[in-house]
């Protein structure tokens, strides 16, 4: 009888150690990783048949972010939540491309993967979800109010944009039509994030409900700590200064909300 009752305290302190485990070593040594592929993204030439490489890198940097999410709520609610948030990030996406709202008229190019519809490509979610999900996630460290929390997040979201778009626009991942003044991305783009953004907190709370302490994990934030590095990195290699400042800027923050705990599960 001790000894059954011994085994169960011992597999309880390990699925304890194990559901706790954290990969920050492993995600910042992904970051210097990613550092070094963006300085070959940046001066290497790339041509639609390096799609497949492009939809790895965005379906790994995903990776992290589902974990936690799954560890966070189960797998049930995680996949509700990201299946949810998927299909709106295609539906905003497509319906941006074709009518120009909310972000203005802009297209994809051939190198990030085979387009859905013949205008979205299937990596887009994988690629909005993540980085969304972080944003949330500090909005509830910072705040616990909701329209707070989708105030927040939001604004947040936006920030991370700063940086995607100059450097995507750069490497020609997608164009937008007009220009614009800001590295070639119009206002009207960061317009449409603070609206698309507002939308995806509230259905995020929606389907949360109650259970906002849940995703409190910081394995939330570290695919938005990855994608920001390889971003943040190819704006330097690339020479836009703004976005190379804010975008290690909102890394640095990170770095302190999470206490360089990036990756607890």
């Amino acid at each position: 009888m001790f000894n059954i009752i011994h085994l169960n305290i011992i597999a309880s302190d390990i699925i304890g150690d194990v559901y706790m485990k954290d990969l920050s070593k492993i995600i910042f040594i992904s970051a210097v990783v990613l550092s070094v592929a963006a300085f070959f993204v940046t001066n290497v030439p790339i041509s639609s048949d390096m799609a497949p490489i492009s939809g790895f890198f965005i379906i790994f940097l995903a990776l992290p972010a589902y974990g936690a999410l799954v560890r966070s709520l189960g797998w049930y609610k995680a996949l509700i939540l990201i299946i949810v948030l998927s299909l709106y990030a295609i539906f905003i996406e497509t319906m941006a491309i074709i009518t120009g709202i909310p972000y203005s008229h802009f297209q994809y190019s051939g190198l990030i993967g085979l387009k859905l519809f013949g205008h979205t490509p299937y990596t887009v979610p994988f690629a909005y979800v993540p980085l969304f999900i972080g944003c949330f996630y500090l909005a509830i460290l910072l705040a616990k109010k909701k329209w707070r929390i989708i105030t927040l997040s939001t604004l947040l979201v936006v920030v991370a944009d700063l940086v995607l778009d100059p450097g995507a626009v750069a490497l020609n991942f997608w164009t937008f039509q007009s220009g614009g003044f800001y590295y070639g991305v119009p206002l009207s783009n960061f317009l449409g994030w603070i609206i698309t953004g507002f939308i995806a907190s509230s259905i995020t709370l929606y389907l949360l409900k109650d259970n906002l302490d849940l995703v409190k994990v910081s394995g939330n934030v570290s695919s938005l700590f990855l994608i920001l590095f390889f971003w943040s990195s190819v704006c330097l290699y690339i020479g836009l200064l703004i976005p190379t400042v804010i975008g290690f800027s909102f890394i640095a923050f990170i770095l302190i909300k999470t206490r360089g705990r990036i990756a607890c599960f």
